[in-house]
C-alpha cells in the first residue's frame, strides 16, 4: 500500500492497515473509510497529527506503539466508534483483567477487541508451542489460549458487565482477538533457504554460525530498531553491504549481547526489482 510513503510512522500505519495477522477474530478491512488511501498520504504530507498521537505513548515498548498506533487508526481512519480504551476490571482492589478496547460498529454492535503485535519463530522440537518469541518466553499457543480463556472472557464476569453498563445499554460485546505481526520459518541449509525464498511470504531465521549461507542470496543488509520492525524500511544510505566482514562482525555481536538481532536484508537498494526478507539471526545457543 502506498509504496509512496516515506515516513516510518506512517508506513507503520499503512502495514497494519494492510492486515498482516496472525489471529483475527474480526475483519477490520470493510470498516475502513472510503478515502483511506488520501488520509494516509494526507499524513505522509503533514506527519503532525500521527507525531502527536504517538508521542503521547511514553513507554518504550514495541507492545505499547502499537497500541497507541492501532487506537490512532480506529479512530482516524475506521468508522468505528471507540467506547472505552485500557479499561481496568477490578474485583475487592484486585485487578482481573484489562479490556484493551471496547468499539461499537455502525449498525450498533459492541465488540471487545484484544489486540497485540507479535513476532514468532518456528520451532518444530517443541511442538505444540512450535511458534515462540525471540526471547522464547511466549509462544503462540500461550498467547492465544490466555487471551481466549482470560482477556476475552472478562467482560462475561459481574465485575466487567458493571464496568461497561453504562456504554453497553443492554448488548452484549462480541469478544475478538487480533494478533498483528510475522511468522518465521526455521533457515538451516541451503534446501530451506531456496524453498523459503521460492514458496513463502514468512520471515526466516537461522542460527549466527549459518549466516554465510544467505550471502548468495542478499547484498545488502540493516539491523532493525524496535519499534520499527513492521513495515519495511526505507531503502537508502543507512542499508549496510554484507561481505565476510559485516557478516563475522553480525556474528560477533552475540559475544556482547546475546539477544537475536532483527535483520532486514535484499539484493539491490532498488525498491522495485530487489528480493526482501526479514529475518531474526539468532545466536547458536538459541
Amino acid at each position: 500500500m502506498l509504496k509512496s510513503v516515506k515516513n516510518p510512522l506512517v508506513k507503520d500505519l499503512c502495514w497494519l492497515v494492510e492486515g498482516h495477522y496472525i489471529e483475527q477474530d474480526f475483519d477490520l478491512k470493510p470498516h475502513w473509510l472510503p478515502d483511506l488511501e488520501v488520509k494516509l498520504l494526507a499524513l505522509e504530507h503533514d506527519p503532525t497529527p500521527i507525531i502527536d498521537a504517538m508521542s503521547a505513548c511514553k513507554s518504550h515498548f514495541l507492545g505499547s506503539y502499537f497500541e497507541t498506533l492501532f487506537s490512532f487508526a480506529i479512530e482516524h481512519l475506521s468508522d468505528l466508534t471507540i467506547c472505552l480504551e485500557h479499561v481496568q476490571i477490578e474485583k475487592e482492589g484486585r485487578t482481573l483483567g484489562e479490556v484493551d478496547m471496547l468499539v461499537e460498529t455502525p449498525h450498533g454492535e459492541l465488540h471487545q477487541f484484544e489486540i497485540a503485535i507479535k513476532f514468532y519463530l518456528e520451532r518444530p522440537d517443541l511442538y505444540p508451542n512450535h511458534w515462540i518469541g525471540p526471547n522464547k518466553n511466549d509462544s503462540l499457543l500461550k498467547k492465544v489460549s490466555r487471551a481466549k480463556e482470560h482477556q476475552l472472557q472478562i467482560l462475561q464476569t459481574p465485575e466487567g458487565k458493571e464496568v461497561i453498563d453504562n456504554v453497553a445499554n443492554g448488548r452484549i460485546p462480541h469478544a475478538n482477538l487480533m494478533i498483528f505481526g510475522r511468522l518465521y520459518s526455521v533457515l538451516a541449509c541451503i534446501e530451506s533457504i531456496n524453498d523459503w525464498l521460492e514458496n513463502s511470504e514468512r520471515g526466516g531465521w537461522i542460527r549466527a554460525s549459518d549466516l554465510p549461507l544467505l550471502m548468495p542470496y542478499f547484498s545488502y543488509f540493516l539491523i532493525l530498531q524496535k519499534p520499527h520492525w513492521m513495515a519495511s524500511p526505507n531503502l537508502n544510505d543507512n542499508f549496510s553491504f554484507i561481505s565476510p566482514q559485516s557478516a563475522y562482525n553480525l556474528v560477533g555481536h552475540f559475544l556482547r549481547d546475546d539477544r537475536p538481532r532483527h535483520v532486514f536484508l535484499c539484493r539491490t537498494l532498488d525498491d522495485i526489482n530487489t528480493t526482501k526478507r526479514t529475518v531474526f539471526i539468532v545466536p547458536d545457543s538459541w
